[in-house]
């Protein structure tokens, strides 16, 4: 019994009347054929010897707004597909925030090991205007998010053309939709 694929081994083997071979492919391949076959009494075997075929992850989705960095065990079979082990870092562009797993690898299921991730905008902190404050305070907003302005005493809010202040949203870009307003002295006004 001649094995040609290098990737397939023998478990078991008895060339006797009725007797086995069977098979078993090394890791990260997948056997295609039958796991055994039988040595018939005419000396022949019950059938062809097994291949073994590559365990391949498809490519995985990225992200809107996001990337893939980093791929290790890229391999070529015609389209981009993954060899086990592979593994895949993303990240997300400026203003989203990576949600899920920042690597995921390639297992000897064909699956991946975790769903690609997905990025969410945010918004980042403007900070405080003069003689006032933000709130509320945190490092990143979401979308929908809306800022206040808690001026210092003896210090008023005061909108971007001398009106009354619109208070900044955080749109679903990860952008605000206006800028801080600003705090006046009762004076200046």
């Amino acid at each position: 019994l001649f094995l040609e694929d290098p990737h397939l081994s023998l478990v078991e083997l008895n060339t006797s009347a009725w007797g086995r071979a069977v098979f078993r492919c090394a890791w990260g391949y997948r056997l295609s054929g039958p796991p055994g076959l039988e040595c018939e009494p005419n000396g022949h075997w019950s059938g062809p010897i097994p291949r073994c075929r590559a365990i391949q992850c498809p490519q995985p989705l990225v992200p809107i707004n996001g990337r893939i960095d980093g791929t290790s065990g890229l391999t070529t079979f015609g389209q981009r597909r993954y060899a086990v082990g592979a593994l895949v870092t993303f990240s997300c562009t400026e203003g989203h925030l990576l949600v899920g797993e920042a690597s995921i690898v390639c297992t000897e299921t064909g699956f991946w090991s975790h769903p690609p991730p997905f990025c969410k905008a945010q918004c980042p902190y403007p900070g405080d205007p003069p003689n006032g404050l933000i709130a509320p305070l945190k490092f990143h907003y979401d979308p929908g998010d809306y800022l206040t302005v808690q001026c210092r005493p003896g210090f008023v809010e005061h909108g971007a053309n001398g009106g009354p202040p619109e208070r900044p949203r955080c749109t679903p870009e990860g952008d605000w939709s206006g800028p801080v307003p600003q705090c006046r002295s009762y004076e200046e006004i």
